[in-house]
């Protein structure tokens, strides 16, 4: 079912994008005058958003963090999951175009603290940090199914494959080494490489550079046969929010009161994220 719906989504979202208030073409200085017959590039940025869409994303963020922790450690509804996660890549990927997004707000965030002249917008901040806070107290429910660019991947993924031990743990290196490439970069302005190369944006947005596409073509493949390959071995915000579940307060457990360790959970994970069951219960990491 869950699948399904996330067809559904994704499918509307194509729809809905192109009317969704997304990219529009700024002048911020008057063209000069060439005496030859060059022409400047068009090129499209995002329109500015309304405090009051502002204020609406911020509000949903927090409400699909809560309901995701509540579906997820108490209520522990698979359907229930499915739905907040066609919602959420439906507003937060195609309507609101991936942005902002707590992944690319790691580039703001890295140079506001580095140039203290740099102003880094307040709801990039409430984005950049409410997901890291939920993550310290009840794990990674952002990840589980607000993010849109997780939401996307699972659309595609038809028969997952293991992808072996040895190969996970090198791969799972490259988001630490992403994560520390992006601040630097960040930090003394040279680029915000995680925008310039995000994958899955020129879908929300219908619009991108070639490369963008390519990009996301490719992992889209890919996630056909390996669940999430984006989130597990190139999300850079992926990395720190795994750092912070590791001490998180409650986590994610596979059902310990009727867990019988029969490891059938661990093997049926298309992500690879349930540790081996021990006699009392399995996790999820």
């Amino acid at each position: 079912m869950r699948r399904r719906l996330l067809a559904a989504a994704f499918v509307a979202g194509l729809l809905l994008a192109p009317t969704a208030g997304g990219a529009e073409t700024i002048e911020r200085f008057p063209p000069p005058d060439f005496e030859t017959d060059y022409r400047l590039p068009e090129f499209a940025r995002r329109a500015a958003d309304s405090p009051v869409w502002q204020i609406v994303d911020v509000v949903l963020l927090a409400a699909a963090l809560s309901a995701m922790t509540w579906l997820l450690l108490y209520k522990r509804s698979r359907n229930g999951v499915a739905v907040m996660t066609v919602a959420c890549l439906a507003y937060f990927g195609f309507i609101r175009g991936g942005c902002v997004c707590p992944i690319g707000a790691i580039q703001n965030v890295s140079l506001g603290l580095a140039d203290p002249s740099f102003v880094v917008p307040w709801r990039v901040v409430i984005f950049f940090t409410l997901p890291l806070a939920f993550a310290l107290l009840v794990g990674r429910v952002f990840c589980g199914g607000v993010c849109p660019l997780g939401a996307i991947q699972d659309v595609v993924l038809l028969k997952p494959l293991k992808v072996p031990g040895p190969l996970a743990a090198a791969l799972g290196v490259l988001p630490f080494i992403y994560l520390g490439l992006a601040v630097l970069l960040a930090a003394t302005d040279t680029a915000f490489v995680i925008c310039r190369y995000d994958p899955f944006v020129p879908f929300f947005r219908l619009a991108g550079p070639l490369h963008m596409f390519i990009a996301g073509l490719a992992f889209l493949l890919v996630s056909t046969f390996v669940g999430r390959p984006y989130c597990r071995f190139v999300c850079p915000y992926g990395a720190v929010l795994s750092i912070c579940s590791r001490v998180a307060l409650k986590r994610v457990t596979v059902t310990p009161d009727d867990c019988i360790v029969c490891g059938l959970c661990e093997d049926a994970c298309p992500y690879d994220c349930i540790r081996k069951p021990t006699a009392e219960k399995g996790e999820l990491p």
